[in-house]
């Protein structure tokens, strides 16, 4: 008795191209999520290392602060694209939708040899010796990449997705006196001419019922251990096509967006009156 081998028949060759394009097609959506997971991972990873080195940063200047500015402060950084205040205008101490930190940082303890300012240039010779005026603010991240140049240090990259999130920028200048500042003369400080360099990026920007970025209790005159610097953090970031957030949000409500740390200075009283 002869055997003959058949050969596939169409519609059987047409159900097997199906079922192999199915298990293709399902892989291919396994392996496109499990990248868009690992991406999200590293993101999340990255923005929470970030947000921490950042918040442990400001607190530990302003350890360092021997006066800090109070609520009501209009402060002026000058017209620069790195000092621009979300919405324009000038920047003041306390403002929830466009907030700022600023104080007065002591210098390090260095030999009476080694001063601020040259005594005969009266150059900036030793930076370790001067009063500092620090600032803390956000700018909007679309503002910035769209007025930084592209080759700056100092540029964050394009990311449109995220252009509504904020940048917090940090902003010094060194008082350049061998004497101390005094409390009379803190408004009328020419902190005007210096520029931002970015702390941090994917800032969560304001909205109803979040936490300030910063506030500031301070009574008046500011005395050793009255003072008291808040810091409320929350990052946002799109990330391929999905939102990353730290901290993780356990609702919908703003107020608990925030990881939170506080500090106090402690060169309050050091000023002169």
């Amino acid at each position: 008795m002869s055997s003959r081998n058949h050969g596939f028949t169409l519609i059987e060759l047409l159900v097997a191209v199906a079922l192999a394009l199915i298990v293709l097609f399902a892989a291919s959506n396994l392996l496109i999520s499990s990248s868009s997971s690992a991406t999200n991972l590293q993101a999340r990873n990255d923005m929470a290392q970030e947000g921490q080195i950042a918040l442990n940063y400001i607190a530990a200047n302003v350890r360092e602060a021997a006066y800090v500015y109070p609520n009501g402060t209009t402060l002026n950084l000058g017209g620069g694209d790195t000092t621009r205040r979300p919405g324009g205008g000038s920047w003041v101490v306390g403002n929830t939708n466009a907030p700022i930190l600023a104080f007065i940082k002591a210098p390090k303890d260095v030999p009476p040899s080694d001063p601020c300012v040259h005594p005969v240039t009266g150059a900036l010779d030793n930076e370790d010796a001067c009063y500092k005026f620090v600032a803390y603010y956000p700018v909007l991240r679309s503002y910035w990449v769209n007025h930084i140049s592209a080759e700056s240090q100092n540029y964050p990259g394009a990311d449109p997705a995220n252009g509504d999130r904020w940048l917090l920028v940090e902003y010094r200048r060194n008082i350049l006196a061998n004497t101390l500042p005094t409390m009379a003369n803190l408004g009328i400080l020419n902190v005007a001419s210096g520029s931002g360099k970015i702390l941090l990026d994917y800032v969560q920007p304001a909205v109803p019922n979040l936490q300030p970025l910063f506030t500031v209790q301070a009574d008046s005159p500011q005395t050793p251990g009255n003072v008291r610097v808040t810091m409320n953090f929350s990052m946002n970031r799109l990330a391929s096509g999905k939102e990353v957030t730290i901290p993780a949000r356990p609702s919908p409500d703003p107020a608990t967006w925030t990881q939170t740390l506080s500090a106090a200075p402690r060169n309050i009283g050091t000023l002169a009156p």
